[in-house]
């Protein structure tokens, strides 16, 4: 663990002098959250009883490991090499899950998963508790397929008695969490979410591989301050990175901020994604040497009215992307905008309209995509101070850029093979050096 954490230190500190030329004050890197505590006493879970052969079910096994670990005061839960079929559980302070290479952990299938008051617990969770950890080189799968068949039949969006899909790892106000190292795959929803504001976590060396057909098996799902994630691969069947704030209350504090997502490769899936619900507040974020490739859109950040709040800091830092539909989508529509919608009246501004500022999009290069991107904000309320500096993207058709404010270009080329490179509407475009 100590080698990754040295490599993103060393990383952040080289980007910080580059951001420094930019605007110090504004974009000012965090320092790296802390890590959880876990005394170094270990429960085994064969010990208690697990069938390491994945025969029977280990759920009753686990909880006892970890009752055992909380009356101690905290330890580790060890899952040694062997497969394991296991219920929903629930972590305390101070506890460490540790999948030791070839651990499989599965989560039971939907015919034997609990379901406690019309609702299916997530697998894997904790809720107002502290220094958490899930560690290891062993894999973890939700053996969703059978979750995704009956969702893709609901009808009229609901599906009779499959009221919530558990998510793989959910941590609701989690203060000093570590996931390292483990593979996810295959859940029945998403496979990471961090919930109502968790605080000081690092995601680190983490793979989720997961068929791009699988509905919102979003590779995580963020809401927090000082958040680390590093060294990450994500694919799966939407958003690969979402950071969101669904609206709660903290006292003049933003839901989301503070938030560093370095030498991440994004596949196929969403991409690194802002919203759609951002009423909580969004601000300094930094994307940094991240790689995209068949992503669905690149930089996506999305919202509507009604769903919408203030997202503004955002870096984005060398990147480079391959076949990403839409490099750069930035709307304050969702799902989609209306056709020509800078024709439409003023939107008049509440609490929940989408407000985007100041974006820095610095070091991006972009090939093999069919439209170069979307920066579309509401009339009377414009996407606003978006620089894009040192930009190339290589596409088939160009960006369009309806009702923005001081969206400037320095040193950067978009190159397209059929119209214009930029189709400007309602919007303020300095710096149009494009092809």
């Amino acid at each position: 663990m100590m080698n990754w954490r040295l490599m993103t230190l060393a990383g952040v500190t080289a980007t910080t002098c580059v951001l420094t030329k930019l605007d110090a004050a504004q974009f000012r890197l965090p320092p790296s959250p802390p890590l959880p505590t876990i005394p170094h006493r270990s429960f085994n879970v064969i010990k208690f009883g697990a069938d390491p052969a994945g025969t029977t079910p280990a759920t009753a096994s686990v909880r006892r490991a970890i009752n055992a670990c909380h009356r101690a005061g905290g330890g580790i839960i060890y899952f040694p090499k062997g497969k394991f079929l296991c219920g929903p559980m629930l972590l305390p302070n101070h506890t460490e899950l540790h999948l030791a290479k070839g651990a499989l952990l599965k989560m039971l299938p939907l015919s034997q998963y609990p379901c406690v008051h019309g609702r299916y617990q997530d697998f894997i969770r904790a809720s107002n508790q502290h220094d958490i950890a899930i560690t290891g080189r062993g894999t973890i799968t939700g053996q969703g397929a059978r979750w995704w068949t009956l969702y893709r039949r609901r009808p009229n969006g609901s599906v009779p008695h499959l009221p919530h899909r558990p998510q793989m790892i959910a941590m609701n106000d989690v203060v000093r969490l570590l996931i390292q190292g483990v593979r996810l795959q295959n859940p029945a929803n998403t496979h990471i979410s961090l919930q109502n504001a968790c605080r000081d976590v690092t995601i680190e060396n983490v793979v989720i591989h997961t068929p791009r057909q699988s509905p919102n098996t979003d590779g995580m799902d963020i809401s927090g301050h000082d958040i680390l994630i590093s060294h990450c691969r994500i694919s799966d069947g939407d958003d690969c990175i979402a950071i969101g704030g669904g609206g709660r209350d903290l006292p003049n504090q933003f839901e989301s901020q503070d938030i560093v997502i370095r030498h991440c490769a994004f596949g196929y899936g969403h991409g690194m994604s802002i919203g759609s619900f951002t009423r909580g507040g969004i601000r300094d974020v930094w994307v940094v040497d991240c790689t995209f490739d068949h992503t669905t859109a690149g930089i996506r950040l999305k919202s509507s009215s009604g769903r919408g709040g203030l997202v503004e800091n955002l870096v984005y830092q060398n990147i480079r992307m391959r076949y990403a539909r839409w490099p750069i989508f930035i709307s304050s529509y969702y799902p989609h905008a209306p056709q020509r919608s800078w024709r439409m009246a003023p939107v008049p501004y509440t609490r929940t309209t989408p407000i985007w500022r100041n974006i820095r999009i610095i070091n991006l290069t972009s090939t093999h995509s069919p439209v170069a991107g979307r920066i579309i904000g509401l009339p009377g309320l414009p996407v606003q101070n978006v620089l894009l500096r040192n930009v190339h993207i290589f596409a088939r058709t160009g960006m369009l850029i309806a009702d923005a404010k001081a969206i400037r270009f320095e040193k950067s080329k978009i190159h397209v093979k059929n119209g214009p490179a930029l189709i400007i509407h309602a919007a303020h475009v300095t710096g149009r050096d494009v092809h």
